[in-house]
């Protein structure tokens, strides 16, 4: 499932740009979970009130709003900085699409857009998420394929009931996801800052605020255990982990 917002001041184009994401989830593997703004600052209000949490994967935005614009609306996001967020803009004025490079969009269309324009733009920026691994993770919970970023992941917890064969639970900022599968399995898909510390757990490097040779603590304030055979390995490589960073920075 994709989560998409979509801000215009425009309650007809609200409807249209919805409907239109109907049509796609009925004609193609994908989901769609659209929430609609009325205004930049609306947007804005929201992403404030998430502290953080940025659960979009989509943002359309008109360009002209009454109020603050599209594009303002879209630099005061990417300072944030919420960079992962991909950025279409509607307008009826070409001359902007200048301006729109500023922030990083992935399409500018022109008003009125027709459906079969708006399914082949939507179609492509859902494959190119599909395509980046490095920063999308796809998950598989029940019949839906969500798609989450990588940096929202906490850690991936097995579920110790004996009911509960290869079932995991995922841990994100925002929420929780049961899933299916091994903890190694996943350990290998997600790879490098993901490490697997016991036999029950992986936890995301990023995310680690504290730790002792038994246990760490992650920045949902939930402690995990390490295992006594994982106790060296972890210090090592959450050492290297941050030297990384250090030099990134620099």
């Amino acid at each position: 499932m994709f989560h998409v917002g979509v801000c215009d001041d425009d309650a007809k184009v609200l409807d249209k740009v919805k409907q239109y994401f109907k049509l796609l989830s009925l004609s193609t593997n994908y989901s769609f979970d659209v929430h609609c703004f009325s205004s930049g600052e609306q947007l804005l209000q929201h992403y404030k009130a998430m502290q953080g949490e940025y659960t979009y994967h989509l943002l359309i935005l008109d360009v002209e709003m009454a109020g603050i614009s599209g594009i303002e609306t879209a630099q005061v996001i990417r300072s944030l900085p919420d960079r992962d967020v991909q950025i279409i803009f509607l307008s009826s004025y070409p001359e902007y699409i200048m301006d729109s490079f500023d922030v990083q969009t992935f399409q500018y269309l022109l008003k009125p857009v027709p459906y079969e324009l708006f399914q082949d733009k939507i179609l492509k920026l859902c494959s190119y998420i599909h395509s980046s691994p490095n920063r999308f993770f796809t998950i598989k919970v029940e019949d839906d394929q969500v798609v989450l970023r990588r940096p929202d992941i906490i850690a991936i917890v097995k579920i110790k009931h004996s009911l509960a064969q290869n079932k995991l639970k995922l841990i994100t900022v925002s929420r929780e996801y049961l899933i299916n599968g091994t903890l190694q399995s996943y350990s290998d898909k997600l790879g490098n800052p993901f490490l697997l510390i016991h036999r029950s757990i992986i936890v995301n490097l990023e995310h680690v605020r504290r730790f002792n040779a038994n246990s760490v603590v992650m920045s949902s304030d939930e402690e995990y255990p390490i295992g006594r055979s994982q106790s060296k390995a972890f210090k090592d490589v959450y050492a290297g982990y941050v030297l990384e960073e250090i030099q990134g920075r620099g």
